[in-house]
């Protein structure tokens, strides 16, 4: 082991870390960016329902208008002057007029309509003897034919606040075309669909901002109570358009030559980081699983056993998801009968005898194809625990994909066989909560859990510099690993110093932030021990 001596002083390497609220700031905004299609359905049904609301509730308003002329019954030199005076007080007058219920009642009834279906509007022309009189009403006839009411009977009302003066039509009424009011339904759609998605929005924001979701791997620094061991970027599946159609996938294994390098290396440099760890722990049996559904799971842990065999390693990979077995999917290996977990125990064969992956000879593979509906019975019988040990003696390495740990209790029995555990986190996919549960569930079974995964991870920054979720630029910047892989009651230190630029490893000392971390927070029924990092990763 003369490889791994300390190069790096550990003080001197430290891990790349955005400013708090500015990662606040680019998740927030990540998922709001994520979720458009949500933003652009819910401002799409909002403007759908506006302009159903609006064209039901929408009744057109037709205008037309008459000019009249006062003038004065006796022919005086004061004519004009008088004629002026007279038209400024009948306009405020006639609002009086207009309002007369007899008035209104008397067009009604010639009209033969039960009431008076329209509104009077009545104001004189500045420095003129002019009046006009208007009537908006829902029809164009009404309109038109009320107006024309109202020249023909306003004498029953109004002898008696006119006077001495008389009133003659100068512009006679005319039948209205189009309405004077629109629905507007186009400009109240945009405002109600624009409203919508700032509402929509906001709520994503809230809700990203008050939950504690693991979008970084700041979060999950902060959040989850074990180490982050690599950090695999989203990888986008090369397929045609054809296949997209058609609903075909693609198994993201380091051997498929549609992988990019960058993630090939990840897996490469997380072996390198996880054989030492096991070796120096004298472990064996690693059992993979995750929180929820489609979080990699299988394909971590296909990807964990080639990267062991092509480093010359016997390895063992086992599908202990009985209950939905998808481990041959993606090797898309065939399944040999008899090699099944719930048939393979009951052989007295040895273990070394199974099939091998194609490609990879140090690679045996222990595969299902059916449900078994009491796989807590076989993996709890003397029969598994059996052929694990005759499996140790075979093996170098023992990788257990396994169901997820929050969906059914498989795990939990696996980790009673298993040396250790890696919880495979997607970005986004489990809550904080739910993550440390699962780990204190594996935990109290008996397995420990190195570390997690952080996976399927995509950039959250807003400028296109990528600070999370990139492999190379946050748990392999600058070349740097090692340095701070030390054991204290199952917590973990940091890593650094060395690995790349020289070509040696830094030393590893331990120190427990994450065991003491999650034992603090196990004590006091809460999450207030989490930034308790005396001597932790963060330095």
């Amino acid at each position: 082991m003369a490889a791994y001596e300390n190069n790096v002083n550990l003080n001197n390497v430290q891990r790349i870390r955005p400013d708090e609220d500015t990662a606040d700031l680019r998740v927030v905004i990540y998922n709001i960016v994520k979720n458009w299609w949500v933003i652009l359905i819910g401002a799409f049904i909002a403007a759908l329902i506006s302009y159903v609301v609006i064209s039901e509730t929408y009744t057109p308003q037709y205008y037309t208008e008459s000019t009249l002329v006062v003038s004065s019954k006796d022919g005086g030199s004061d004519q004009v002057y008088s004629n002026l005076v007279i038209a400024s007080r009948l306009a405020e007058s006639f609002k009086y007029v207009m309002r007369s219920p007899a008035l209104k009642q008397k067009i009604a009834d010639s009209l033969g309509m039960k009431k008076f279906d329209g509104t009077i509007t009545a104001k004189s022309i500045e420095n003129t003897n002019l009046i006009q009189i208007g009537v908006k009403a829902s029809s164009p006839k009404i309109a038109f034919d009320e107006m024309t009411g109202i020249i023909k009977y306003h004498g029953l009302v109004s002898e008696n606040i006119l006077g001495d003066a008389v009133l003659d039509v100068l512009k006679a009424p005319t039948i209205p075309i189009t309405p004077v009011n629109t629905a507007q339904r186009l400009k109240y759609g945009i405002i109600t669909a624009a409203a919508t998605a700032v509402v929509i929005a906001a709520v994503i924001a809230a809700m990203t901002l008050l939950g504690d979701d693991v979008m970084t791997e700041r979060d999950l620094d902060k959040r989850v109570d074990c180490p982050n061991l690599a950090t695999i970027s989203h990888e986008r599946k090369n397929l045609s358009l054809k296949a997209r159609l058609h609903g075909e996938k693609q198994s993201m294994l380091i051997v498929n030559p549609t992988t990019s390098f960058k993630f090939a290396e990840t897996y490469r440099l997380f072996r390198t980081r996880l054989e030492y760890i096991m070796k120096q722990k004298k472990y064996k049996v690693l059992m993979v699983s995750s929180v929820f559904e489609n979080e990699g799971k299988t394909t971590t842990a296909a990807n964990i056993a080639l990267t062991l065999a092509m480093n010359n390693k016997k390895t063992l990979l086992i599908d202990g998801d009985m209950l939905k077995p998808a481990l041959y999917k993606v090797l898309d290996a065939k399944v040999q009968r008899g090699t099944a977990v719930n048939e393979a125990i009951a052989r007295s064969f040895s273990p070394d005898d199974l099939p091998s992956y194609d490609g990879a000879p140090a690679l045996k593979l222990m595969l299902g194809k059916t449900s078994v509906p009491d796989s807590a019975e076989v993996i709890g019988s003397a029969e598994m625990k059996s052929f694990i040990d005759r499996a140790r003696e075979c093996f170098d390495y023992i990788v257990i994909d396994t169901p997820p740990v929050a969906l059914a209790g498989d795990a939990e029995c696996f980790a009673e066989l298993s040396d250790c555990a890696i919880l495979v986190i997607k970005q986004g996919c489990a809550r904080a909560a739910k993550i440390n549960d699962s780990i204190d569930s594996l935990t109290a079974s008996g397995a420990d859990v190195l570390g997690c995964i952080f996976n399927n991870v995509r950039s959250v920054d807003l400028f296109g510099i990528s600070r999370s979720g990139s492999g190379y630029e946050s748990n392999y910047s600058n070349r740097q690993y090692g340095a701070g892989y030390g054991d204290s009651r199952r917590g973990y230190g940091g890593y650094g110093g060395g690995y790349g630029s020289y070509g040696n490893y830094g030393s590893y000392g331990g120190y427990g932030s994450y065991g003491s971390r999650r034992e603090n927070r196990q004590a006091n029924g809460t999450n207030e021990g989490k930034d308790l990092d005396a001597g932790s990763d963060k330095n």
